[in-house]
């Protein structure tokens, strides 16, 4: 009796064992969260907004990821949130926003009556999130002065296990350029309601000898690929940005 109940109890410590080791290696759902940083220039812009500068960035923060791809994701976002200034590539958020009001009140020193406050905003927003993938689109704005502001959309895409570049090689078979360019350049006629005969040129977008081309600028969602070009990459600030989508279903030949 006493051998077998030993044998009960050695079970039921080997069953109480495995049992924590599952807990233990039970993965965590990545999630996340919506957080503000905000810089303003002395006195805030509270009263008078035409006076002051302000840098704001409203940015996702992710939990059930392994610290290193959060620092990743930290660095991709600010890159995106920097006007693409190479002079603040490698400073902190802090950094940059500190940077940003100093320019302010450097610049109204020398010319006490400006045109307006500068302000630059930008939202950092969760387009897909699974176990394989992490797409993130910036959106920003701002104003340092002159005629008019400026402002863009940014893609980041992610594999959130271990922070590497998700890109277009890794959805489908080598070879898939050509076919993507076409429907790319379908879409994009569609989005700017051009004829298939019409010229690129004539419309005024500057695509090089007048050829379509799909930029490095594109996002993954659920049912396909936006890609999105900003003011004056490929035609006029008058003409405006251009976000075109091309499904997966279009290139179902492709996929891997």
């Amino acid at each position: 009796m006493t051998r077998r109940l030993l044998v009960l109890a050695v079970g039921i410590v080997v069953v109480a064992s495995c049992t924590m080791r599952e807990k233990k290696e039970e993965k965590v759902p990545i999630a996340y969260t919506m957080t503000s940083f905000r810089l303003e220039s002395a006195g805030g812009c509270a009263t008078d907004s035409t006076a002051c500068a302000s840098y704001e960035v409203d940015y996702p923060v992710f939990t059930g990821l392994d610290s290193m791809v959060n620092v990743i994701i930290s660095k991709r976002i600010l890159l995106t949130a920097d006007m693409g200034n190479p002079e603040q590539r490698g400073k902190t958020m802090e950094e940059v926003a500190h940077d940003f009001i100093q320019d302010f009140e450097k610049f109204t020193k020398e010319f006490p009556d400006p045109s307006g406050g500068w302000y630059y905003g930008a939202t950092v927003s969760v387009v897909l999130l699974n176990d394989t993938l992490l797409t993130l689109a910036t959106q920003d704005e701002y104003f340092t002065g002159g005629a008019h502001g400026g402002g863009g959309k940014y893609f980041i895409n992610i594999d959130p296990r271990n922070g590497r570049d998700i890109t277009l090689d890794d959805f489908f078979k080598p070879g898939y350029e050509a076919a993507l360019t076409s429907q790319g350049e379908q879409a994009f006629r569609k989005a700017r309601e051009m004829a298939d005969t019409t010229s690129l040129q004539q419309q005024a977008f500057e695509f090089p000898d007048n050829k379509f081309q799909l930029n490095k600028n594109y996002g993954f969602t659920q049912d396909g690929i936006t890609f999105y070009y900003n003011s004056y990459e490929v035609a006029s600030y008058a003409a405006g940005p251009t976000e075109i989508h091309i499904p997966y279903a279009a290139l179902t030949a492709w996929r891997k």
